[in-house]
This record gives C-alpha cells, sequence and structure tokens, in this order.
C-alpha cells in the first residue's frame, strides 16, 4: 500500500499487491480427499463475476473511507511458504484479517443487520483453532467460516484450503474449455459443495498459494451446477479484480438483504449482474436499482406497450379491434339497449313511448 494513503478508500485496502507465495508442498501426497456422500456436480464458469459487474453495483461503497487499522501485505505476507497442506491457512488467515474492517464498514454504511455482528474463525496451521459450523454436529473439515452471530446462525461464506500442487480452478477453467474435466479435480469442488448444503449458503471459496478460487452453488435437475472463478493471488491494483476484492465481493453477495443465500435451483436464482427499473415519486423518474446491493442510479423509462393495428385483410380481426365490436355495448352477440345508449350520446332527444 502506498504511504501517500493515509486514510485509504475499501478499493485500496482490497487491491494491496502481495508478495508471491512459493509452494514447497510436497508432490507425493497429491491426491485429494475423497467423499462418495459428496453432492454430484456440473461445473461453469461465473463469467458474469467480473470486475465491469462489481463496479456497477458496489463501487460507491470500495470508495468508502477506512478509518479502523488494517492488515498491510508488506508486513503480514513476509516470508510465508507453503511447505505444507497446513500452510494454506497462513493465507486464509490473511483473509480472514482483511475481512474482518472491510466487511464491518460495508455493513455499518448500508446499516444491513443492525444490533448483529459478523462471526469470524479460522483454523491455523498449527491446529490451535480448528474452524467448527456451529450448526452442525458432525465432524466436518471447513478452513475458513464467516456468518452474522445470530441464532439460529447463518452463515454466509464458506472456505477451503488446498496447495496448488493439489488443486487448481485455472487448471479446472482450462478443462472445461478443452471438454475433458479430470475426477480428481471435481473432489475439491464436491467437497465445498457438501459443506455449504451443510452451512445453508450457495457461497463458499477454495484458496491455493497461487489464486483464490470464488464458487456459486445451485441445483440442477437430480444433480448440483457449481459456478466458479478463480481469481491469481498476484493480482494488485485498481483495475483489476483482486483476490480479496472477489472475497470481499462474495460475503457482501452473501450478506444482501433482498435475496437468501440458500442453495437453491438454477432457474430460482438472481444473477449478480441484474437489475430492476423502478420509478420513484419522490425523484419524478425513473432508476434502475441493482438486485443485490439496492445501488439506484437514473434511467430512461420503459418503452411504451407496443401497439399493434389490426390487419384490414383480415375482416373478422378488424372489426373485433375497431369496428361495432370494439365496443361491449355494440356488440352483437350481447344484449344492449339502443334507446339507453341514445339517451347517453343525445340527452335532449325523447324517445316516446314504444
Amino acid at each position: 500500500m502506498n504511504e501517500q494513503y493515509a486514510t485509504p478508500t475499501l478499493r485500496q485496502v482490497l487491491t494491496q499487491q502481495k508478495l508471491p507465495v512459493p509452494c514447497r508442498a510436497s508432490a507425493a501426497a497429491s491426491r485429494n480427499t475423497i467423499g462418495w456422500t459428496w453432492p454430484d456436480l456440473e461445473v461453469a464458469v461465473w463469467d458474469e463475476f467480473n470486475l465491469a459487474n462489481l463496479n456497477e453495483s458496489y463501487g460507491h461503497i470500495l470508495a468508502l473511507e477506512v478509518q479502523r487499522p488494517y492488515p498491510r501485505a508488506d508486513q503480514l505476507l513476509q516470508g510465508l511458504a507453503t511447505n505444507s497442506a497446513a500452510d494454506v491457512k497462513e493465507l486464509i488467515g490473511w483473509n480472514d484479517g482483511l475481512l474482518r474492517p472491510v466487511l464491518e464498514r460495508a455493513k455499518s454504511h448500508l446499516g444491513l443487520y443492525p444490533g448483529t455482528v459478523l462471526h469470524h474463525v479460522h483454523s491455523t496451521a498449527d491446529q490451535s483453532v480448528i474452524a467448527k459450523l456451529r450448526n452442525v454436529r458432525q465432524r466436518l473439515t471447513v478452513d475458513h467460516i464467516i456468518g452474522l452471530d445470530d441464532f439460529p446462525i447463518q452463515n454466509l461464506v464458506v472456505g477451503l484450503g488446498r496447495p496448488s500442487r493439489k488443486w487448481s480452478g485455472g487448471t479446472l477453467a482450462n478443462q472445461i474449455q478443452s471438454g475433458s474435466v479430470t475426477g480428481e479435480l471435481l473432489w475439491p469442488v464436491r467437497q465445498l459443495a457438501n459443506i455449504c448444503d451443510k452451512a445453508g449458503t450457495r457461497y463458499g471459496y477454495i484458496q491455493t498459494d497461487e489464486e483464490l478460487v470464488v464458487f456459486c452453488y445451485s441445483k440442477r435437475g437430480a444433480g448440483w451446477k457449481a459456478a466458479f472463478m478463480p481469481i491469481p493471488w498476484s493480482r494488485h491494483g485498481a483495475e483489476v479484480l483482486t483476490s480479496d476484492l472477489a472475497l470481499w465481493w462474495l460475503c457482501m453477495l452473501a450478506m444482501s438483504p433482498s435475496h437468501h443465500r440458500a442453495v437453491t435451483n438454477e432457474e430460482d436464482m438472481v444473477k449478480i449482474n441484474d437489475w430492476d427499473l423502478v420509478y420513484q415519486d419522490h425523484l419524478g423518474g425513473w432508476v434502475r436499482r441493482h438486485r443485490y446491493s439496492n445501488f439506484e442510479e437514473p434511467a430512461d423509462p420503459p418503452p411504451p406497450p407496443t401497439y399493434e393495428t389490426p390487419s384490414p385483410g383480415n375482416q373478422a380481426a378488424f372489426e373485433a379491434g375497431v369496428g361495432l365490436h370494439a365496443n361491449k355495448w355494440f356488440d352483437i352477440g350481447n344484449s344492449f339497449d339502443l334507446d339507453y345508449n341514445c339517451m347517453l350520446t343525445h340527452p335532449e332527444a325523447d324517445l316516446g313511448p314504444h
């Protein structure tokens, strides 16, 4: 972080340059954990998860200043390396520490869940702390939990750590493009799906020493679908979507008061780039409102309904649309009173007795 930022913005805090983390974990233990009861799923790249959509919907929040002390990448990430799978938890510890002040700043500004505090816990490399879902009794491996400290507990986002020698979201995306996805790469995705299912949230992530991969799960037919986007750890600067920015955005989507975060059918989910067109009386005009952030901006009014002139070539349709049949008073198929209609149009007329 440049020293010129005496009071940095959320965006500046979330786009710090982070030092590379060498992976020295043994290649011998390269197999991933397997769970035969985990959800079967298909995978797809989450194309809507990009910087343009983030800037449109939450850019105004990223311009807020951060008054509280925040973690500095140039101080806390010095000398980190993944010598074993457990060492990835050091990077998850970075995620946890960075999210605390920036999520609280955004939550407070937007007035989200007043009186309810955020709950953060992550497993440490030395196992002095082991994250556990408070609403799940059985032992379940999870490395990071972000939620609302409420009853019942509301989990927002859950995370797993993996060395890059065991798993890579970028490789998974490349395999999707080539049309051949190996089962070994799907096991961590299915494991995270199982955690999300138990936690009651569709949002999760996998952290490696090379990237952070965000996930949004949904149900599709008899199985599940995992939409994902890998974000390189090395990205930095306000012009790109960094891993820290991506994780913050994922948490903001999960905190949206307008939509639940449970895993649901794909067709029932609101896309993260969906907007509503709304007329605001107090503004005297139309605005478009983002479905998650509720951010509003002026918009053009909707186009008028399309008027279709009945075709004169179709006599029946023409008469129904513009002839006597266009008014139910003159509908020959119904009874009507000519005298009554005459009185309406010529009240001075004396029709006399029949």
